[in-house]
C-alpha cells in the first residue's frame, strides 16, 4: 500500500496542475444566493405589501417567487399567537396550502396565463403580513371588542387588496379584481377568525 500525502497542491510529481479545493471553496457563491434567497427582494416585496395606498407595483418583485419571506411571516403569526395562548401552527400551515392550492387553480382557470405554486404561496404568504401585525397587536389590546373588530376588518381589506393587486398585476386581470378579491378576501377572513378566536 503506498503512502498518500494528505497535504494538497496544485502540481503533482508529473507536472499535472489540479485547483486546490481552497480556491474552489473561494470561487463559491454564498450559500443564501445559491438556495435563492435575496434580501433585497424580500425587502421590497416587504415593504410593497405594507404600502396600502399604492397602486402600481414592480412587475420584476412578482416574478420571483421566494419562500422564505412568506415562511418567516407564517412562523411570525403563529408564534404571536402562541404568545396569547393559542396554539396554531397547524392551522395556519394547512390554511395556507389549501388556500394557496386553492387560488393556484383558480388563477390558472381565469386567465389566459399561468402562474406557479411557488408564486402563488409566495404572493399570498407576502401579504399576510398585515394579518401578523394585527396577531401583534392582540398581544397587548383586547380584539374582542368593537375597536378590534374594526381593526381586523381592516386587515382583512388590506391583505385582500394587496393580494388582489399582486395577481391582477401579474396575470393581467386588471378588468377582474374584484373577482380576484372575494376569495382572497375569504382565505384572509380565515387568518382573522385564527386570530380574534
Amino acid at each position: 500500500m503506498d503512502f498518500i500525502p494528505t497535504t494538497f497542491s496544485d502540481e503533482t510529481s508529473s507536472g499535472t496542475s489540479y485547483p486546490s479545493p481552497v480556491s474552489d471553496f473561494i470561487e463559491e457563491p454564498p450559500l443564501l444566493e445559491e438556495i435563492g434567497v435575496n434580501f433585497t427582494h424580500i425587502r421590497q416585496k416587504t415593504l410593497a405589501v405594507l404600502n396600502p395606498f399604492s397602486t402600481t407595483i414592480d412587475e420584476e418583485l412578482l416574478f420571483d417567487s421566494d419562500l422564505a419571506g412568506p415562511f418567516f411571516f407564517c412562523v411570525m403569526l403563529g408564534g404571536s399567537l402562541l404568545m396569547t395562548g393559542k396554539w396554531t401552527f397547524d392551522y395556519i400551515y394547512g390554511v395556507t396550502f389549501v388556500g394557496s392550492l386553492a387560488m393556484f387553480c383558480l388563477m390558472n382557470i381565469m386567465s389566459e396565463l399561468e402562474i406557479g405554486l411557488y408564486r402563488t404561496i409566495s404572493i399570498m404568504g407576502y401579504c399576510l403580513l398585515p394579518m401578523v401585525l394585527l396577531a401583534i397587536l392582540t398581544m397587548v389590546l383586547p380584539i374582542r371588542t368593537i375597536i378590534g373588530v374594526v381593526l381586523t376588518f381592516l386587515c382583512v381589506l388590506w391583505c385582500t387588496n394587496r393580494a388582489s393587486l399582486m395577481f391582477t398585476a401579474l396575470l393581467r386581470l386588471h378588468h377582474q379584481r374584484i373577482l380576484v378579491g372575494y376569495p382572497l378576501g375569504l382565505y384572509y377572513a380565515c387568518f382573522a377568525l385564527l386570530t380574534i378566536y
